[in-house]
């Protein structure tokens, strides 16, 4: 436990460890090292960059909850989310092309949305809570579709890098973002930006979804690697080191 302010009931209270994404969706065993920005951009290389340190185990998450909360989520969100990650692992080893159109059986996109806003919201500071009360209001009231059209989230898949944890940033192109990206899925919080993403999948309709497990529908996704933590880039290696040479 660490003491803190909770990002969703906004209670400063004991924090429990919040999984993100859940355990349930392929982070239980998650092995990983936190590298702070700053020094990562030193390295001469940031492809073939070795952090030192404590490797981190037991899944990527924070200390952001309270227990009243993580059991919110956990009770509302977690199971419709754990079967949306499944489908995209199942969609990763199958993908023959950087596009394909995948046709998606029995899910809840209406809870799956509320989980990945609520990812968004644990991995950020108490701040973003504050600054975006309509979030927070969307996530706590299991029934509300009340998103208003300034908070757009979009898809891809991702099968190759690193995991990308991009806290509330500021781009040339976008406009606000948060992403975070953990195989089988990246997200992006795009927040003010009336032109979207064009070469990523917009979900916040989803929404607009009744409240049920069996959805069907067919949706198209982008295979993105992830090898820097810069947000919405998705260069391969070889453009990379191409541009670095």
């Amino acid at each position: 436990m660490q003491y803190g302010i909770c990002r969703l009931c906004k209670t400063e209270t004991d924090l429990s460890f919040e999984h993100i994404p859940p355990k349930s969706a392929f982070n239980k065993t998650t092995r990983y090292f936190s590298v702070p920005f700053k020094e990562y951009t030193k390295s001469k290389n940031w492809l073939n960059y070795k952090p030192k340190g404590k490797v981190n185990q037991g899944g990527l998450g924070y200390y952001s909850l309270c227990e009243k909360c993580n059991g919110f989520l956990n009770d509302n969100y977690v199971r419709a989310y754990a079967d949306w990650a499944k489908f995209g692992m199942a969609a990763i080893s199958k993908s023959q092309t950087n596009y394909n159109v995948w046709s998606v059986y029995d899910k809840n996109p209406f809870r799956i949305l509320k989980q990945i806003i609520s990812m968004f919201i644990s991995m950020n500071d108490p701040h973003f809570s504050k600054s975006y009360p309509e979030l927070l209001k969307f996530v706590n009231e299991p029934e509300s579709r009340n998103l208003s059209e300034r908070y757009k989230v979009f898809v891809y898949l991702k099968s190759r890098g690193q995991i990308r944890t991009i806290n509330w940033s500021a781009t040339n192109f976008y406009g606000q973002v948060c992403e975070f990206a953990f195989s089988p899925f990246g997200y992006i919080l795009n927040i003010d930006n009336q032109n979207g993403i064009d070469h990523l999948t917009e979900i916040t309709e989803w929404k607009n979804y009744t409240d049920e497990r069996s959805h069907d529908f067919d949706i198209g996704l982008y295979d993105y690697p992830t090898h820097l933590p810069i947000p919405t880039h998705y260069a391969t290696k070889e453009e990379i080191e191409s541009k670095h040479n």
